[in-house]
């Protein structure tokens, strides 16, 4: 706004107040500086928020029920879910070390199992897995019906409406979809497995198939690892007792052939260390069969959590370990044969120094590869997690723990290689033996050794394969139950009231969102404040004659008063102790004290576009301009749209097109109305070019003629945001007023014709606002104190004025 206007809005004054030359200011609205609409986008403004959640509180109470409503209904379309849940304990075995030497059993329950030394988190990661849905798919596909003689919901395609019969492959989909598995407690093994489903019967025989389908899949992989050794073993057996019936027969002949009945001392004990020998070495391979049948196992399930994965483990069995397994199954063998040859050191080892000696470099070498296997196992290195995914998850730790059961086999495996060829080596160093002895006593040792051997291995051969058995037959499954599901006697869904709680939050939040949404979009004049943002002072409020007009005249538009028909909108002559007229002096007070400076005998009525009360409030202005005694005459210019007549109830002719077409005189034209020194200009008949008539020099000099006989002259002009005839007229006026409509008028249109007033340097005095409705104004609820207290005061009157009345 240029200097100039900003002297002409403000010139220091307040409402009411008195200026530094002593004149008074006049009821003013005050103008604000002209400024921008958009806020800090930093900042939240809680109390607009709140204001504007209020104003537009019936849509968000509306939006929030019929969210609420509609989430409702939607509950209560959907189907009964029922959950039934059962516990299992996870057998949870610890890792050792089964270094060579151990028994068959010691081997085999460090093998492949699923459940066996693994972590419980692994254990869910079997539970929920494909292989494990596939086998419960499969025998509920082949069940097909329920205890009842239904058939289960899961196996339609769309329950209950296309009973197709589904795949096993979705089926299991589907299984996947619906387990839930959860440990009961931290510091327990129990696991809990439930399942929700549309039938309650359903819903209990996957809980009881999953317990039983996981027992039965992990004592079957238990079982696994024993299978190689059991066919091993078997065969080894076979063969062993087919060489010892052999040798025995050979050793029979021989002797019936040569009378040879025994041999020496001697020989004798070396036939039984090679017996012994041969005995060990047997039980190493035998052992060395069920670690390759567990390394192989291992890294199968590497290979199904990825294939390739298994040949990214490196062999971490260094040098330095093999060297020291090697020396340790030289000294253990060394041992066995010492013990062989004195028996009684094994209750008293201190008779013998040397046995002393060599039990504790023994028990060195395996503390110093149990260091060397602990360092292995406890490496966590990326060159064997760098490859992993995070996205893998619990799969992780149980790759991690796969890794270290390989590497811990791997040392086992490296160890009974060390025992296996120490004892070929020894075995050959005893045979050297034989090649001193005398000819006939070489076949004779021979067979005899073979003999004693056979029947050693035969005798070990047997006892593994019937430990070996024993231990496969009593494997059980990982999971052992503790309590299997029951059939639910309720639903334990869908939760009806979350879903409604859901739906009034959703609506909550989204009618807030409309609503603000709705508000930033809303470009209408709503209220005081943003006339005031203009920078322009408001100079009245106008209030809403609707209500007045239905209670005063039933609605209609036009009454009869004196002969006259007259507009009910004219409030300031018709119901003069109104608030509608009590509005219009309140705009008289403004526009006459404004500035003593400035002249105001020609007011000139403006707006932004047709409708929003500019004949409305040129009438009922010049009433309160009579009231005080004044002579008032009224031009309607806009001759395009001409309503001055029928809101004064005169005749349209003779009028401004006459006195410029027909040279009517303007005293014949002139009018008198029905409030008392009131005048009116009519438009005139319609005329084809009414920018001429506006722009001629007759009007300016009627202008001038008028202005000689009467005090005030108010102009009704056409929407200069539209029309842009009345740009002659607009520069002749001392005031311009510019009327703007409530919930009507955009700013938009607003501010283009304020800039078009500027253009031509019009003496804007200020805006005034039309049918205002205090209680759907942003004033309301924004505390617009001046505006709302008023129209309190104003309703209060009229409450007081019919109470006085009846």
């Amino acid at each position: 706004m240029s200097e100039q206007n900003r002297n002409n809005s403000y010139h220091s004054r307040g409402n009411g107040s008195v200026n530094k030359n002593g004149y008074y200011g006049g009821e003013y609205i005050s103008a604000e500086p002209m400024h921008s609409d958009e806020r800090n986008s930093d900042e939240i403004d809680l109390k607009h928020l709140i204001n504007v959640t209020l104003r537009y509180k019936w849509w968000v109470v509306g939006i929030t029920l019929a969210f609420t409503a509609v989430a409702f209904l939607y509950s209560q379309t959907l189907d009964n879910l029922y959950t039934s849940s059962g516990t299992m304990v996870i057998a949870e075995e610890r890792n050792r070390y089964s270094w060579a030497g151990s028994d068959i059993s010691s081997i085999m329950s460090s093998s492949f199992g699923v459940g066996v030394g693994s972590r419980l988190v692994n254990e869910v990661q079997v539970l929920q897995s494909r292989q494990l849905a596939e086998e419960i798919a499969m025998k509920m596909h082949e069940q097909e019906v329920m205890e009842n003689g239904e058939r289960f919901p899961l196996l339609y395609y769309s329950y209950p409406d296309d009973s197709t019969k589904v795949s096993v492959d979705a089926l299991a989909s589907r299984i996947r979809n619906r387990l839930n598995v959860d440990q009961v407690d931290r510091d327990t093994d129990v696991l809990r497995i439930s399942f929700t489903t549309l039938h309650p019967l359903e819903s209990k025989y996957l809980v009881n198939t999953t317990i039983d389908t996981y027992t039965e899949v992990s004592a079957r992989q238990r079982r696994s690892a024993a299978n190689s050794a059991l066919a091993f073993l078997e065969q080894e057996r076979a063969d062993a007792e087919s060489r010892l019936t052999n040798s025995e027969e050979a050793l029979r002949d021989y002797m019936s052939r040569t009378n040879l009945v025994q041999i020496d001392g001697q020989t004798t004990t070396v036939i039984n260390r090679l017996a012994e020998l041969e005995s060990q070495r047997q039980q190493v391979q035998v052992q060395r069969v069920g670690i390759n049948s567990s390394i192989e196992a291992y890294e199968g399930q590497l290979e199904q959590i990825r294939p390739g994965l298994a040949e990214q483990f490196a062999d971490n069995i260094s040098a330095t370990m093999e060297r020291s397994q090697f020396r340790l199954a030289e000294l253990e063998t060394e041992r066995t044969l010492l013990l062989q040859r004195n028996p009684s050191l094994r209750n008293n080892p201190e008779l013998e120094p040397q046995f002393v000696n060599l039990e504790d470099e023994i028990q060195q070498l395996k503390n110093q590869i149990n260091r060397m296997a602990a360092d292995l196992l406890g490496d966590e290195s990326d060159i064997f997690v760098g490859f992993l995914n995070s996205s893998e998850g619990g799969l992780t730790g149980r790759i991690m723990e796969l890794r270290q059961r390989l590497i811990q086999l791997r040392i086992e495996e490296s160890q009974l290689n060390a025992q296996e060829e120490v004892l070929t080596q020894r075995v050959e160093e005893e045979n050297e033996f034989f090649d001193g002895l005398p000819e006939n006593m070489i076949e004779y040792a021979r067979l005899q050794r073979e003999t004693m051997v056979n029947e050693q291995l035969y005798s070990t051969i047997s006892e593994q394969f019937t430990q070996t058995t024993l231990w496969e037959q009593t494997q059980f499954g990982a999971g052992r139950p503790l309590d299997y599901g029951l059939a639910p006697m309720s639903p334990s869904g869908p939760n009806r009231a979350l879903y409604t709680l859901i739906g009034l939050m959703l609506g909550g939040v989204f009618s807030i969102g409309f609503v603000f949404t709705r508000e930033n979009l809303n470009r209408t004049i709503d209220g005081t404040e943003k006339l005031k943002r203009t920078g322009y002072p408001l100079l009245a409020t106008i209030p809403d004659m609707n209500p007045l007009l239905k209670k005063r005249y039933n609605n209609e538009q036009f009454i009869n008063v004196e002969d006259h028909r007259v507009s009910t909108a004219w409030a300031a002559l018709l119901d003069t102790i109104s608030p509608v007229a009590e509005s219009f002096r309140r705009l008289h007070n403004n526009i006459i004290y404004s500035d003593p400076d400035i002249d105001n005998k020609v007011v000139l009525i403006t707006s932004s576009k047709k409708g929003e009360g500019k004949t409305t409030v040129s009438m009922n202005l010049a009433v309160t301009f009579a009231e005080s005694g004044k002579k008032v005459l009224v031009i309607d210019t806009d001759l395009r749209r001409p309503t001055v007549h029928r809101f004064s109830g005169v005749a349209r002719v003779p009028g401004v097109a006459e006195i410029f077409y027909d040279d009517k005189s303007y005293s014949s034209a002139i009018k008198p109305t029905i409030a008392p020194g009131v005048h009116v200009l009519t438009a005139g008949r319609k005329i084809p070019n009414p920018s001429a008539v506006i722009q001629s020099k007759k009007l300016r000099a009627l202008l001038e003629r008028v202005k000689e006989k009467y005090d005030h002259i108010i102009i009704d002009t056409p929407p200069f945001g539209v029309i842009t005839d009345a740009a002659p007229v607009i520069k002749l006026a001392d005031m311009v007023v510019l009327v703007t409509r409530f919930g009507v008028t955009q700013t938009n249109e607003l501010n283009f014709t304020i800039e078009n007033l500027k253009r031509i340097q019009a003496n804007l005095t200020g805006t005034v606002i039309t049918a205002f409705n205090h209680r759907e104004s942003a004033d309301y609820y924004y505390s617009n104190k001046y505006t709302y207290d008023s129209y309190q005061a104003y309703e209060a009157y009229q409450e007081e004025e019919e109470n006085s009345v009846l």
